[in-house]
């Protein structure tokens, strides 16, 4: 008995293997297949390689072996082992076809059940007239995406559903059209491409391997041979003996090539006993595979009654294995489909309908918004915690965006804020440097290089030419204005750049905010025809907001208010004197090379007169130092200001708060009901999509409860 979970689960899966193949043929029946990939073995490979008399030693069913573009389809083979034996044949619509009066007429092509096998060619040259595909060339330029279905159950068939492609070939001749090579490539190519599909590729003894494409193809999408099973055939064609033989051998072995799920030889019918029995065939490949070198491969890879139970095994390995993932892509298929419906609502043929639509998507937007803006949003639109953010910050979480601006802001303000860098304790910034965002804040303005003695000059020049009512030796207070006014130069550039960044975030967030909530269709009618001319509103106010807030500061006289501005200047120019003292108290032969030599140093009082007379000198009769100790001491008042006004009076006031506004209820109540069906109205395009999503669910739905049954009972197994 199987001890593992996972053996138990195959062991369960194995005692209803019929059923299990059935609920995947019954998922492509309904159109699953067309939705989500389904587990499948397809067999493939060039023309002539053996492909039909695999299938019949496979199925014990003769199959047509005319090769020619007649077979721009796939066929689906299903067998399954019955007490009786019966062979039908149907055409499964693929997805090209569009109109459902076609569709309907190529479903309604379902043969009677035969109990022989007799008939099939007919059968099938008629399923061909019933897709429109005939043996004219020129007629049929196109390959077909419809799948002709040949179910085939009897006592000794195996449980197998294969997928049996086109025959791969390279020159075109009276029957096989030019373009026929890619049509006939491409089909295989969407087949192999599809990562459930286990790939069987049919190679012929008699041809050389290299011209052989179908091993390259499948390589290119399954690069390390994890799911291709090759098939070597009309190995009895080779010369006993011979090296070709030998190579063919080292390939079968696994040892040239090294495919995941191995390699398996065979010997088909020739043309001389192509009417022999199946038992007949049999006998002859297993005295075939007795002789010679044959006889050192592993039974278990050479023969027709193992490449049974081996194809078997795989697809039951492979379904098995394919089962969680497979419910789990048909929930998400379920899910999206749902919030797909959802965004389209309900039909809305009366204005009241499409009125009703519009005020439950308000209220939505609405509270998106006001958790937005608190910071709590949701999980349905602003997602988990642990889902990813990308570096430039998840726009759907706009607090956290905004404020991370805010930061930017004011680090760019305080180390990018002034027009003359007067290297007075500029910071560093605390944001990340290398942030592109950041940057683009950094690029506004960089400040203008100067030493405080060509800072000096221009001020005393400022100051000659300036002369007011002022007593010598005191500052003109109309230069204090001036040079702060000339130093906030770039407080407009910066902010302007801010308030632009923190608009566009709040569209990015609106724009995803209403794909959510709603379709294309409407979303595009309500952005253009009310939310972006209320966001430019918004914009137009944030803009007028910056102009008030820096009216006073680029055009009037500072007036510090309060005692910070006093205790600022006052500890400015003491710092001030006390560098000046310790810069003129230079004794001669006396070197300071650190500051605790200035603790034990020993002065005068001579030494003390000689350096404030030296500094009051220095001062001279305009006191430009202190023109530049009031300038900065309020500049630092009044940037801290700024910033807290521009992200509070502005961004929150001006931008945020009134953001939930811009389609509340009452903004849909004062519409007309010309507005409402202009916003609301369906088009054709969306009740055509409503039917299509509606249809898709149902599809998907009826699949989810196909495998309800073999998804709780593995749930089950694997927990114990």
């Amino acid at each position: 008995m199987p001890s593992k979970p996972e053996d138990k689960a195959m062991h369960q899966l194995q005692s209803q293997q019929s059923e299990l193949l059935d609920k995947i043929d019954e998922l492509r029946g309904i159109g699953v297949g067309g939705l989500v990939e389904l587990p499948q073995l397809i067999v493939c490979g060039s023309q002539s390689s053996g492909k039909s008399s695999v299938l019949e030693a496979i199925s014990r069913v003769r199959f047509p072996t005319k090769s020619t573009l007649c077979t721009r389809f796939a066929t689906e083979v299903i067998l399954r082992r019955k007490p009786q034996t019966r062979v039908k044949v149907s055409i499964e619509p693929g997805d090209s076809r569009t109109n459902e009066q076609e569709r309907q007429r190529l479903r309604d092509f379902t043969s009677e059940a035969f109990s022989s096998d007799n008939n099939l060619q007919d059968l099938i040259d008629q399923a061909r007239a019933c897709m429109g595909i005939s043996d004219n060339v020129a007629q049929d330029a196109g390959f077909c995406d419809d799948v002709l279905k040949i179910e085939i159950s009897g006592p000794d068939k195996p449980e197998l559903t294969l997928v049996d492609l086109p025959g791969l070939y390279n020159t075109p001749s009276e029957e096989q059209s030019i373009e026929g090579i890619q049509i006939v490539r491409q089909l295989t190519e969407r087949y192999m491409a599809k990562d459930r599909s286990i790939i069987l590729a049919v190679i012929s003894a008699k041809v050389d391997y290299h011209i052989q494409e179908v091993l390259n193809i499948a390589k290119g999408y399954d690069p390390e041979y994890e799911r291709v099973l090759a098939i070597v055939t009309q190995t009895d064609k080779l010369d006993e003996g011979s090296d070709e033989e030998e190579r063919w051998l080292h390939y079968i072995r696994n040892e040239g090539i090294k495919l995941k799920l191995g390699w398996h030889a065979l010997r088909n019918r020739s043309h001389k006993t192509r009417n022999v029995s199946d038992a007949e065939r049999d006998e002859e490949e297993r005295n075939h595979f007795a002789k010679g070198r044959w006889a050192s491969l592993p039974r278990a890879h050479v023969g027709i009654d193992r490449l049974r139970h081996r194809l078997s095994t795989i697809l039951l390995k492979h379904v098995a294995g394919s089962l969680p993932t497979l419910i789990k892509d048909i929930e998400q298929k379920i899910n999206d489909r749902k919030q797909s419906l959802d965004k389209l609502g309900t039909a809305r043929p009366t204005t009241r309908d499409q009125r009703g639509f519009l005020l439950n998507i308000s209220s939505k937007f609405q509270r998106i918004t006001a958790e937005a803006l608190n910071g709590i949003g949701s999980k349905d639109f602003f997602g988990g915690l642990s889902d990813e953010t990308p570096e430039s910050g998840d726009p759907r979480r706009l607090r956290a965006v905004i404020r991370e601006l805010n930061e930017y802001f004011a680090d760019a303000m305080s180390t990018r804020g002034f027009r003359r860098d007067l290297a007075q304790n500029v910071s560093e910034p605390l944001s990340d440097s290398t942030n592109p965002k950041f940057q683009s804040y950094l690029s506004q303005w960089v400040p203008e290089k100067v030493t405080a003695d060509d800072l000096m000059k221009h001020l005393m020049r400022q100051a000659a030419n300036n002369r007011g009512i002022e007593f010598p030796g005191n500052p003109n207070q109309l230069l204090v204005g001036e040079l702060f006014r000339d130093q906030v130069v770039p407080w407009k550039h910066i902010a302007q750049h801010h308030l632009n960044q923190a608009w566009q975030s709040v569209d990015d967030f609106v724009q995803l905010a209403f794909g959510y909530l709603t379709d294309d269709s409407t979303k595009n009618a309500l952005l253009v025809g009310i939310i972006h001319p209320e966001l430019e509103k918004l914009r137009d106010s944030l803009n007028k907001k910056l102009d008030e807030l820096l009216s006073y500061t680029t055009t009037g006289h500072p007036l510090p208010v309060g005692r910070a501005f006093l205790e600022r200047v006052q500890q400015r120019r003491a710092e001030n004197q006390l560098e000046n003292l310790q810069r003129n108290l230079v004794m001669e032969n006396t070197i300071f090379e650190n500051s605790s030599d200035w603790d034990q140093a020993k002065f005068t009082f001579q030494d003390l007169e000689r350096a404030a007379n030296q500094i009051q000198t220095s001062h001279g009769q305009f006191a430009v130092t202190d023109i530049v100790i009031q300038m900065q001491a309020y500049y630092e008042i009044a940037i801290v200001i700024f910033i807290d006004n521009v992200a509070i009076l502005a961004i929150e006031n001006c931008l945020l708060r009134p953001l939930e506004h811009i389609f509340s209820n009452q903004v849909i109540n004062d519409m007309d009901d010309k507005e409402i069906e202009k916003l609301a109205g369906e088009s054709q395009e969306v009740r055509e999509e409503r039917d299509r999503l509606s249809g898709e669910l149902k599809k998907l739905e009826a699949g989810m409860r196909t495998l309800g049954t073999f998804a709780l009972g593995r749930a089950s197994v694997v927990g114990r």
